[in-house]
């Protein structure tokens, strides 16, 4: 079998290896290094939130006439733009997102910078649940239309429970444990679309209201794990069947029962999911496209090693010409240089600002040196109110689509098979009418949290992950002599220099009071934290670009400008 499996990966891992050592701070950051040239604003992580940052902060500029290119840097460890925004070409117009892929209408902040990028007619409907779409579970195959059929489930329901798909049965645990929660939700939503924020405003309150009077056996909710509150709610075949089902681990998690069922709340009924023709990094690339174009810089290879308060008489006290700044600079940050194969240079530089925004996400903040800005211990204790959450993405490119032979066209499959999720065609829909011949896209694996473990004893080799995966797929649709894939894409993001795909929150935090927190850490200093991690939506795009606006409007200056009503596409 042949495999063309991506590297990447493997080459930033050692990279990070190397410049993560134990080397002390002083050896690494304190020495003399060249003077550069001193910013207005230094913002490092080219991901969504800093691609924004940049290109509003240019955009605001040069609207009131004062942006110059040396007043906004963006500064980027990677060569790459997007972070966990990664959608690689396939060949033939297919493209694979390796990070986040989809969106769904009610992420009303994120369709806005959609349409300010210019890329609202490029959003194309994404499909979820199909119910031709297999699953495959205790070693039974079913059609997802089969969920609420009891009689076909392996699974033993409680009488309350027989009959229910699985997103009912997550709707049932969550009526039990916070009361009028399906009436709230959807006075909720019915009232967004309706353009009524008062009324949406009521309905959140009162479920926030009602959460945090609950208690099981005098436990509050936000002390408990979703895991823990599920099996008070529901019987234990019940919880296996929308772990089994569901795609992702519910039964070992151990993220915040209040906030997973937040998230529930403030996702539509009936949502409609859609994505980016060419995936969704396409989105910050525009936005740094258009940073670029008016005269910004994007700094890349420049891994970001500390954050100091600058001192009189450093060299970034003048402008590039060697005329005195307009104001002095109030921070230095210190950079390690590296090549585009993310190897270090032994290069370091300096940069002076008058404000820093680190739009980074857990790890690579705790990797900064700790004795710089912006640490203090109530910031140490607020990044860890977030655990992140490990997950692998494998895509197998085939000669043909073989599952259209067995009525699958797109949409989600899951198996309690170590592939857990799968995609059918892939997760970017290639422009132009449905092909029936030419190479075809599988997102055949993608297994996070505890589910990843299985796949440990082959990690680091793509071939052999491609070849399981092919044997899974193979043995889930009852096809012993499927035709092998062309070649496979892998990434892999617990490995370094990443720490996980998304957070969720631990028991016991909560969003409202530590994001603020984390977003402006030092009162009086500009150093602002941009992230999903600490939001009310960690891990999705709509929570950092929420970040990134309070920033934008709190303490930058530039608000979101005003744009019409994004318009739905179907």
């Amino acid at each position: 079998m042949y495999v063309n499996a991506t590297v990447d990966h493997q080459k930033s891992a050692v990279n990070h290896a190397v410049a993560n050592t134990d080397t002390p701070a002083s050896a690494r950051t304190h020495r003399p290094f060249p003077a550069v040239p001193w910013l207005d604003t230094a913002i490092v992580g080219a991901g969504i939130g800093g691609c924004l940052l940049a290109y509003r902060l240019a955009r605001h500029r040069e609207r009131a006439g004062e942006f110059r290119p040396e007043q906004v840097g963006l500064f980027e460890r990677t060569h790459r733009v997007g972070g966990r925004l990664w959608s690689v070409p396939m060949g033939d117009g297919l493209h694979a997102d390796l990070g986040a892929m989809r969106l769904h209408r009610g992420l009303r902040q994120v369709l806005g910078v959609v349409q300010e990028a210019g890329l609202t007619s490029d959003l194309v409907p994404f499909d979820f649940g199909r119910p031709e779409n297999p699953v495959h579970v205790r070693g039974t195959s079913l059609r997802q239309r089969h969920l609420t059929d009891a009689a076909r489930l392996p699974y033993d329901l409680a009488d309350g429970e027989r009959g229910l798909s699985p997103g009912d049965l997550v709707l049932r645990a969550a009526d039990t444990l916070v009361p009028g929660f399906g009436e709230l939700r959807r006075s909720h939503h019915e009232a967004l679309e309706q353009g009524d924020a008062r009324r949406a405003a009521r309905s959140a309150a009162e479920f926030r209201s009602r959460s945090a009077q609950v208690a099981l056996k005098g436990v509050p909710l936000r002390e408990m794990t979703y895991p823990e509150v599920l099996r008070t709610a529901l019987g234990a075949e019940a919880v296996a069947l929308l772990h089994d089902t569901g795609g992702y681990d519910i039964v070992a998690g151990g993220e915040s029962a209040a906030e997973q069922l937040g998230i529930l709340f403030r996702t539509p009924p009936h949502a409609e999911y859609v994505t980016l023709r060419h995936g969704m990094q396409s989105l910050p690339l525009a936005l740094c496209d258009r940073f670029t174009a008016a005269g910004g810089t994007l700094r890349p290879g420049h891994r970001l090693l500390r954050v100091d308060r600058a001192t009189p008489g450093d060299p970034g006290q003048a402008a590039p010409d060697g005329t005195a700044s307009p104001s002095p600079t109030r921070y230095r940050l210190t950079f390690a240089l590296e090549d585009p194969e993310g190897r270090a240079t032994g290069q370091h530089v300096h940069i002076h600002a008058r404000t820093v925004v680190l739009a980074l996400p857990q790890g690579p903040l705790l990797r900064l040196d700790q004795d710089g800005l912006p640490f203090t211990p109530r910031l140490r204790a607020d990044l860890a109110a977030v655990e992140a959450v490990p997950a692998h993405k494998l895509f197998l490119l085939y000669r043909t689509a073989w599952w259209e032979r067995l009525g699958m066209t797109r949409g989600r499959a899951t198996t309690d098979l170590p592939l857990r999720q799968l995609w059918y065609g892939g997760t970017c829909p290639p422009p132009g009418p449905a092909r029936r011949d030419g190479p075809a896209l599988l997102l055949a694996a993608y297994p996070s949290g505890p589910a990843t473990r299985t796949w440990d004893a082959v990690r680091g080799r793509p071939g052999a992950m491609a070849e399981y995966a092919h044997r899974l797929l193979a043995r889930m649709h009852g096809l012993p002599h499927l035709e092998a894939p062309l070649s496979a894409l892998v990434q892999d993001w617990n490995a370094a220099p990443h720490d996980g795909a998304w957070h969720v929150w631990r028991p016991g935090y909560d969003p409202d009071v530590v994001g603020p927190r984390v977003r402006t850490p030092l009162s009086g200093e500009a150093v602002h934290i941009v992230s999903d991690c600490w939001t009310a939506d960690p891990g999705s795009v709509e929570g950092v670009v929420a970040d990134a606006e309070a920033v934008l409007g709190e303490h930058l200056g530039c608000g979101r400008p005003p744009s019409p009503r994004v318009p739905t596409t179907r």
